[in-house]
């Protein structure tokens, strides 16, 4: 998985309390802004990140400042986050033009708290001053000896002071006697790294097809879709369907003809195998034994009648994400819309389905007792073992893998 790193920096009100987070880009442990990154990227990734990690979670249930560059200003659609979580920060870089003041008109109309960045003595934001709910005032920036007159000149604007870069008690002695609202500074706390781990774009987008194209709801329409706009995907799929093993009498030509010839639940299955086997999902061996998994459960399933043994099969496959992908378990199927008794069967092995993985996994390990399991003999599990063993040979020859 590959890891990925933000910044966070409490904002404190008058009574010393957490108000507010303030999320910062950060590309390494180093607590430092990455300068190859613009600030569209910075933005982009802060919030990603932020979703990635679990907005609520990070901030505290408190709400989080995030810097809004020119592009995002002009284009506040690009913010996918909810006015209750976010602070957007307008940054002192920004030109007022018209789609940028149109913008943050759109901002406060969608009900954002709206905050103007690392503001000193000027009159260059004055046009936006009505918008905003907080100015942020540079006290590191601005002379000690302004700072009331600013502090004034902002009050009749109606917003909320927010004293930044406060690095001493007596800087907030006097920011405090001067009736500002709300502190963030070193003085209280520098910005503290928060490391999290995310699997890269190509692996996520093999997940949420794996759930589409197996989700019980999908039409005929859906899985034709997700399998013909991938020519490659076609071509290998097709010709897995005009095999000699399949016994046709005709030759199939489209995806929608193989649908109706061979059903659904095939045409899901090989395609679910064909998108693992050509997605680098590390050792060989590790594709191997998750299509012996997932045959052995549906021929479990199948002899016990317990369990659905198509779900059986898709269970075991998915049972193996973990060393298919190298990442967790859990983390993988947060990006997998599964019903609750398929995830409650692959994460604590509940219900018939997780009975039929775990026995699964007891044969792999040769953890099996000797009077059976699952009400099936050692002799009939060996058996079920020794057919799973034949099918992924041949499954592994259609994928291309000898």
């Amino acid at each position: 998985m590959t890891p990925f790193f933000l910044a966070r920096q409490p904002i404190f009100n008058r009574q010393l309390e957490v108000y507010a987070y303030e999320l910062l880009f950060r590309d390494s442990l180093d607590n430092a802004h990455g300068g190859t990154v613009d600030d569209d990227a910075s933005t982009a990734r802060v919030i990603a990140n932020a979703t990635e990690l679990g907005l609520e979670t990070l901030t505290r249930g408190r709400q989080a400042f995030i810097n809004l560059p020119q592009r995002f200003l002009e284009d506040p659609e690009l913010i996918p986050l909810d006015p209750s979580w976010m602070v957007p920060e307008i940054l002192e870089t920004v030109i007022l033009n018209d789609a940028c003041i149109a913008g943050i008109r759109r901002l406060q109309e969608r009900g954002f708290c709206l905050a103007l960045d690392d503001f000193v003595d000027t009159t260059d934001f004055d046009a936006i001053l009505p918008l905003v709910d907080i100015v942020k005032l540079d006290v590191l920036a601005l002379p000690e000896a302004q700072w009331a007159t600013q502090i004034d000149r902002l009050r009749k604007h109606d917003c909320q002071i927010l004293a930044e870069k406060v690095e001493t008690l007596e800087a907030y002695e006097t920011l405090h006697a001067l009736g500002v609202e709300y502190f963030q500074g070193y003085f209280f706390a520098r910005p503290k790294i928060v490391e999290g781990r995310q699997l890269p774009p190509a692996r996520v987008t093999l997940l949420q097809t794996l759930a589409r194209l197996n989700d019980p709801q999908s039409s005929v329409e859906d899985v034709h879709q997700l399998v013909s706009r991938d020519v490659a995907l076609s071509v290998k799929a097709l010709k897995h369907v005009n095999s000699a093993a399949q016994g046709l009498n005709r030759h199939i030509e489209t995806i929608r003809e193989a649908i109706v010839y061979l059903g659904r639940n095939t045409i899901r299955r090989w395609v679910s195998l064909y998108l693992l086997a050509s997605t680098d999902t590390g050792p060989e061996e590790n594709l191997t034994l998750a299509l012996q998994r997932a045959k052995l459960c549906e021929l479990i399933a199948d002899h016990t009648g317990r369990g659905n043994p198509e779900a059986c099969f898709t269970a075991g496959l998915y049972s193996m994400l973990d060393a298919l992908m190298n990442a967790p378990l859990p983390d993988l199927l947060r990006h997998m819309n599964l019903a609750d008794d398929m995830r409650a069967a692959l994460l604590s092995r509940s219900g018939d389905t997780g009975k039929i993985i775990d026995c699964a996994q007891r044969l792999e390990s040769g953890d099996i007792p000797e009077q059976g399991y699952l009400r099936l003999s050692l002799r009939e599990l060996g058996s079920l073992q020794a057919d799973a063993l034949r099918w992924t040979d041949d499954a592994l020859r259609d994928l291309g893998i000898e």
